[in-house]
């Protein structure tokens, strides 16, 4: 009976969508989840057996880099299509306005029920009626206590101490939100929909529910997966523990064990994210939608999880620690089990899903449509992805932010990142790209960095300065500049006279 049941609903994705129904979408987005730490992308400890199922019931993308490594901007340039400087969405606080095309909006304008369930940093106040049916903002995981005092060296650490709080207990947002999207799942909902969940995910601190805290054993990794060390000669300066984030954070006094066991609890929650799909997938089997939605997982950004000693992430930082998330997107009619290792970036999804649901596009835009992929095709081989980050101007550094003043409480977790932000040349702006077996980091104001993986897959040995590779060097540098120069800005949408206005003003 299983092997019946396995084979109808296998046979149901490999049907195609009716000529006149628009497909369905389910789009769960978590904050800060990693691709090297998932089991399905090869980590030989952390289970994750619903994007195991995901993977071989859809297809997976191997290499796809986000377009900045902190949540908004990265969010802004995954909703537009766009880059984050084409229209300066460098900081969490600058967000995709009313007058600025975006995908939620165009499946809203294409009769699409979109149901948001979770965190925004994407969409302005007066974008969210123009893009969205419906939201709710149930987000968090219940991470348990700080596990240091205040003016103790660790407090800035993010390590938590344990919670009874269960999985599935409502303490937790991410599982109510979670919820909220099996229940319209049941109610009948109309077609065509889209539901959007912007979960917490592996966000810090790094505490979890009951049963996910201690659920890898820190000696167990050492062993299998150890972390990447710390102070590397070449890296920039937020590697540092002299003037780093080792510093700032008061991390420098720690060994080895500490980062290990907070390498450790982000694998747990890793796991927990994938308990969450794994409620979302059967929901939607037994709905009987699964024929008619496309399903995508993916993440907003990674994180440091005690690699080089380091925790959380850095607005200025591209490691691919960082960059590097998942993407695995299940599509009726797709080719199961694919595998695409050519290079993605995470706005890719914005163009797969308005070609998906067949709508016209009409704003410039630079993400390209994964569909090929989806139904068997392989990936451009010779494609360059970008990532950015950092700030310049005053108005771009956080503390600066009245809308982030709390940053500068003490007590604030990330008072001492707004510390190291507020040196001169803090957080300097970046950016890279990255080729096949390349990747360069260009910082005009600080160390700049160059990396070969098919030698170096975890970059520790910065080859900036390295002569043997001046000329693949060069050849990119040169590249980034064509790219600013056709990237760097957008014609809007709407024209304007070119006459006077009426003499005197109406109204």
């Amino acid at each position: 009976m299983l092997t019946l049941s396995f084979s109808v609903f296998i046979l149901c994705l490999l049907l195609p969508f009716s000529d006149t129904k628009k497909p369905n979408f389910i789009f769960y987005f978590q904050d800060e989840t990693r691709a090297e730490s998932l089991g399905t992308y090869g980590h030989p400890i952390t289970k994750t057996p619903n994007f195991d199922r995901l993977a071989k019931q859809g297809t997976i993308f191997t290499q796809n880099h986000v377009l900045h490594t902190q949540c908004s901007p990265s969010r802004c340039a995954l909703t537009t299509g766009r880059y984050m400087h084409t229209l300066g969405h460098r900081t969490q606080t600058h967000l995709v306005q009313a007058y600025e095309p975006n995908m939620f909006r165009y499946l809203k304008n294409a009769n699409y029920t979109v149901h948001w369930y979770g965190k925004n940093d994407m969409l302005s106040q007066d974008s969210f009626p123009l893009s969205v049916t419906y939201w709710e903002g149930e987000v968090g995981v219940s991470t348990g206590q700080n596990a240091f005092q205040f003016g103790e060296k660790g407090y800035y650490s993010f390590l938590q101490s344990p919670t009874n709080v269960l999985p599935n207990s409502t303490e937790n947002g991410d599982y109510k939100a979670i919820r909220s999207a099996i229940k319209f799942l049941k109610s009948n909902p109309p077609e065509p929909f889209m539901l959007f969940l912007p979960t917490f995910g592996s966000h810090p601190p790094y505490g979890a529910p009951k049963g996910y805290y201690d659920l890898y054993d820190p000696t167990e990794i050492k062993e299998k997966s150890p972390l990447r060390p710390p102070d590397n000669i070449g890296k920039p300066y937020y590697h540092s523990k002299l003037n780093g984030i080792q510093y700032f954070r008061e991390l420098d006094g720690f060994n080895d064990e500490f980062f290990y066991k907070i390498q450790a609890i982000y694998l747990g929650r890793v796991t927990y994210v994938d308990y969450l799909l794994g409620l979302l997938m059967d929901a939607l089997d037994e709905s009987g939608l699964s024929s008619s939605t496309t399903l995508i997982v993916s993440s907003d950004h990674g994180d440091f999880a005690g690699d080089y000693h380091l925790v959380e992430k850095w607005p200025g930082g591209l490691d691919d620690i960082l960059t590097r998330v998942p993407l695995l997107i299940r599509t009726p009619g797709g080719v199961p089990g694919h595998v695409v290792n050519e290079s993605t970036q995470l706005f890719d999804v914005m163009a797969t899903i308005l070609d998906l649901a067949d709508i016209n596009v009409t704003h410039v835009h630079f993400a390209q449509s994964l569909k090929p992929q989806l139904f068997g095709a392989k990936g451009n081989p010779d494609r360059v992805v970008y990532s950015e980050g950092g700030f310049y101007y005053y108005n771009e550094i956080e503390p600066h932010d009245p809308l982030q003043k709390d940053l500068n409480d003490p007590k604030n977790l990330y008072y001492a990142r707004a510390l190291e932000e507020l040196l001169p040349n803090g957080s300097p702006r970046a950016v890279m790209a990255r080729k096949g077996q390349y990747k360069l980091v260009y910082r005009p104001q600080e160390v700049s960095e160059f990396y070969d993986f098919s030698v170096d897959n975890r970059e520790l040995k910065n080859l900036w300065n390295d002569t043997s590779y001046t000329s693949i060097k060069q050849q990119m540098l040169n590249s980034l500049l064509e790219w600013f120069l056709l990237t760097g800005d957008v014609t809007p949408l709407h024209e304007d006279q070119r006459g006077l206005p009426p003499y005197p003003p109406r109204g």
